[in-house]
């Protein structure tokens, strides 16, 4: 299967779009105007890959989502990204905030075009509706961001070419959750299946299942938190959308955990979805892992380590949970000789490792222009989605429930070489997996007999086994547990240092929104802002 890549490469180049071509080779629509450019089939192919290369934008899935400090992860307290990791941020914050809205905005007119103007092309009308389906999955995605990041955004149906009609007010969430619904509902019906795409990066049917089923979850979780009505559809939606993608048989977890991040063993069969980058010195590589990953070196395989993980983090493991627990929160560091130091002192910070360079494999390995892919969905978020919506609908957890985050334990059992901490970190290739019974023992009713005490067991599953990938505040915010998580790490022993009391203190209800950015209040008088900025 042919890669998503080399988005960019020959503006200039005329269009030969084929099913064995890579995917980022083709002239982006955004280059040319309409009048000149919907004519063909090609164009109408070229036009929706260019459109995925907004997923790659800092704001969008790009680094500034790593910086949204949780109890999970932090900033380094030398850079806060002008308060973000101490959520004494204002609406003038243009290191995260702006980023995010403008990103977003941007990458939705760019996807609006190609929704506008393909439908008018005369070429295969399933293929032609493939491809609008694809359009609509990005856009829909994009939307849910935004959302979530800002709740009531203006909603954009169509492309905007000109400066005029651009003062529109926010529209209401539950209008834009309909409209992404609508958008996730039609590219099911009609994008291809993970089987039937012939280049890796696409979207899938499989994608817009698993997405849609986050956002009938994500919606259920706010209806219950915000008292606005029953989330019971949509737990139900949630679980039926993600139960399909578990019986589709086209996805299934990875026997060892750490392979599922390795750049060695991109599109594995656990990504749903990702966003495509692609070293070269084309412009396309990822910045992955170069502000969160080891400690050491960027040249060896270290980090610059602008984002931490909290000491918390570590901490909520079970004892023999190893394999996650240092994938995900080491605390080793790469020496100038390229090895590494395992032993290091307990005020030295946890790192979040889950997409470390370390060892270094290629030969033209280039720090800022790396092949790391950002999974966006991957098959364990969907056992999760689907134990977290039954246990919401039966009010309590079923044997399905249990089956479904038992593979997650199950999968841990899987050690490396000798099993050992050093073995891990070393990440020898390659693999010569061994399983370990002891590891991670099957739960069940005796240990989550109730609603409430598995409710809280898969918000603490969730975030060891997603956190690190952007994920966590979205979590806190729809359950509504922000604050009470952001003040947690300073309940153990050692406490949080590093400032977190700072941070502490300052977390408020309201950051479960982020602010307008004032700049687009100034440009936009019907725009009003969220409330506690």
């Amino acid at each position: 299967m042919k890669n998503f890549k080399n988005y960019l490469l020959i503006l200039a180049v005329s269009v030969c779009f084929t099913g064995c071509q890579d995917f980022l080779e083709e002239e982006p629509k955004s280059q040319l105007s309409p009048e000149n450019y919907y004519k063909t089939a090609n164009q109408a192919e070229a036009a929706v890959v260019g459109a995925y290369n907004a997923l790659q934008r800092d704001g969008v899935f790009g680094k500034e989502q790593y910086f949204i400090t949780t109890d999970l992860v932090r900033t380094a307290s030398w850079n806060t990204q002008g308060g973000i990791g101490t959520y004494t941020f204002s609406a003038d914050n243009v290191q995260v905030v702006l980023p995010i809205w403008k990103g977003h905005f941007q990458g939705i007119n760019e996807v609006n075009a190609a929704i506008t103007h393909v439908p008018n092309v005369d070429m295969d009308v399933d293929r032609r509706n493939e491809l609008v389906g694809e359009a609509r999955f990005l856009r829909a995605l994009m939307y849910f961001n935004l959302v979530r990041y800002f709740g009531d955004v203006p909603f954009f149906e169509t492309e905007t070419s000109s400066l005029e009609n651009l003062e529109v007010p926010r529209d209401p969430a539950s209008m834009v959750y309909e409209k992404i619904i609508a958008d996730l509902e039609f590219a099911i019906d009609h994008v291809d299946t993970k089987a039937e795409i012939t280049q890796a990066g696409r979207a899938t049917s499989g994608a817009a299942k698993t997405a849609l089923a986050k956002v009938y979850l994500t919606r259920g979780s706010m209806k219950e938190r915000d008292g606005t009505g029953d989330g019971t559809a949509d737990f139900q939606m949630a679980a039926t959308l993600a139960g399909e993608v578990m019986a589709s048989g086209e996805y299934s977890l990875l026997p060892y955990y750490p392979d599922v991040f390795i750049p060695e063993n991109q599109n594995n069969d656990e990504i749903i979805f990702d966003v495509q980058f692609k070293s070269g010195g084309i412009d396309e590589g990822s910045w992955i892992g170069a502000h969160m990953g080891l400690q050491g070196n960027p040249q060896l395989g270290g980090s610059w380590g602008n984002i931490h993980a909290t000491t918390y983090f570590h901490t909520i493991y079970e004892p023999t949970d190893m394999v996650r627990q240092e994938w995900v929160t080491p605390h080793v560091q790469v020496l100038g000789n390229g090895t590494l130091r395992l032993d290091l002192p307990w005020w030295q910070v946890w790192k979040i490792g889950k997409f470390r360079r370390y060892p270094v494999r290629k030969a033209d390995y280039q720090f800022r222009d790396a092949d790391t892919n950002w999974p966006v969905f991957r098959y364990a978020e969907v056992l999760l989605i689907y134990a977290e919506a039954l246990n919401e609908v039966n009010n309590g957890p079923n044997a399905e429930v249990f089956d479904a985050l038992n593979q997650l334990r199950a999968r841990a059992r899987n050690v490396n070489g000798d099993g050992t901490r050093d073995y891990l970190h070393a990440d020898i290739l390659p693999r010569n997996l061994t399983y370990d019974p002891s590891i991670l023992p099957d739960i069940s009713a005796a240990d989550y007999p109730d609603y409430a005490s598995m409710k809280e067991y898969i918000m603490y599953e969730r975030a060891r086994e997603l956190g690190g990938e952007a994920k966590r505040w979205f979590d806190l915010s729809r359950w509504g547990n922000l604050v009470e998580r952001i003040q947690a790490p300073l309940t153990i022993s050692p406490a949080e240092s590093g400032g977190w009391n700072i941070t502490a203190d300052n977390i408020d209800e309201h950051h479960q929104l982020l602010p307008i950015p004032n700049t687009e209040l100034q440009s936009n008088p019907n725009l009003i802002q969220n409330p506690g900025y």
